[in-house]
């Protein structure tokens, strides 16, 4: 196996992977030698495209992450297709409509949508991989969480609190899983330009900016080799852990 095909043999289903980071993902981890399952509740056919016209391989698949009968097919037809579920990076979010409001005036049911998306999608996917995975050689999960979980952010109190919950699930997941030689693992950005955030209040984005010892804007590709490596076997005794890629934002 050569460095550049570090992930030769393994399947991996990214979600979210339509447009955004979640396309970088897939296009990172097919580049290394994965089969691809690009999920997301809207078409991924660019995203299958890019990959298939770079010569790897790839198939889409609809899922709604907050359904537990749309995850179990997401990890059925990856299995079907492949023979195999080895990595999965939980990268659906409800984001994109997220406006910046005052913890007071959130709506109930906003609320709710974040929480089924980011938080129940996330355990529903891990419950719907984990019988592929334990049955074969064991896998990597991924977990993208927010470096606003680790620092706060005003007037988002609601993203806030699941991308909060997405590191404790990550710590729990990490241990009931590491029996069956499954890693659990969380990915932490900072501000992303992508086409879900490009629009946020200016003033929002400089203030990341700023902050950050490698000074410029975030994107997508700045965060894969870090996903690359937590789903090969270079990271196989790492698990529970939170990796805050953000350009120095945060330093633990």
């Amino acid at each position: 196996m050569s460095a550049e095909k570090i992930l030769e043999g393994k399947t991996i289903i990214v979600t979210g992977a339509a447009t955004g980071i979640g396309q970088g993902f897939s296009c990172a981890a097919a580049a290394h030698g994965a089969k691809v399952v690009v999920a997301d509740m809207n078409p991924g056919n660019e995203t299958v495209d890019l990959i298939r016209n770079s010569g790897g391989q790839a198939e889409y698949v609809k899922v709604d992450v907050s359904d537990q009968s749309s995850t179990d097919e997401m990890a059925k037809f990856a299995k079907d297709w492949a023979g195999s579920v080895d990595g999965l990076i939980n990268n659906a979010a409800y984001f994109r409509e997220v406006k910046l409001t005052p913890f007071e005036e959130i709506d109930m049911a906003v609320w709710d949508r974040i929480f089924d998306v980011n938080v129940k999608g996330i355990w529903q996917c891990c419950k719907s991989v984990m019988p592929h995975m334990r049955s074969g050689n064991g896998g990597s999960i991924i977990n993208i969480s927010s470096v606003v979980a680790v620092a706060g952010q005003p007037g988002y109190l609601h993203y806030v609190a699941t991308k909060g919950a997405v590191l404790s699930m990550t710590k729990g997941l990490a241990k009931e899983c590491g029996a069956a030689n499954v890693r659990v693992n969380a990915i932490a950005p900072g501000f992303v330009i992508t086409d879900a955030t490009k629009n946020r209040p200016i003033e929002w984005q400089q203030s990341f900016l700023k902050a950050r010892a490698i000074s410029r804007e975030q994107r997508p590709e700045d965060l894969v080799g870090t996903a690359v490596y937590l789903l090969s076997d270079l990271a196989a005794f790492v698990s529970g852990q939170t990796i805050v890629v953000d350009g120095g934002h945060i330093m633990y």
